[in-house]
């Protein structure tokens, strides 16, 4: 994965749920994170109506969101906040079943960044986020 079109100004946003999708898609964003592709940001915090967290939201250029599964908590807390996510995916779009355990393969982590960092590298339209 090279380094996306967003400069790195891309903020990253992935569940984190109790089950080994949710751990995909946050191993997803930790990887894309070390690979500057974005910076991670805490879901909970902005769900929790931290400023710290909305500020991060409104200075990001791309906003990404991984969810696990089709309930898209990390869309919603982003779209709860008025903000529109420039690029979204979703692991079990991938085929990848929920289960509420924590077996992850680095396959499917590399699978999902993958795909979030060719969204990345797209030109997003950030103005329709606001």
């Amino acid at each position: 994965m090279s380094e996306c079109s967003c400069g790195g100004r891309a903020m990253i946003f992935a569940c984190s749920g109790g089950s080994n999708v949710g751990q995909i898609a946050n191993d997803a964003a930790k990887a894309l994170t070390q690979l500057g592709q974005g910076r991670m940001s805490c879901v909970i915090g902005l769900a929790a109506h931290i400023a710290e967290f909305d500020e991060r939201v409104e200075e990001a250029e791309t906003v990404a969101v991984i969810d696990g599964c089709e309930q898209l908590c990390a869309a919603k807390a982003v779209e709860h906040l008025g903000h529109r996510p420039d690029v979204s995916v979703v692991v079990t779009d991938f085929g990848i079943a929920k289960e509420h355990n924590f077996a992850v393969s680095q396959e499917q982590v590399a699978l999902v960044a993958g795909e979030v960092s060719r969204r990345l590298r797209r030109d997003p339209t950030t103005a329709a986020r606001r």
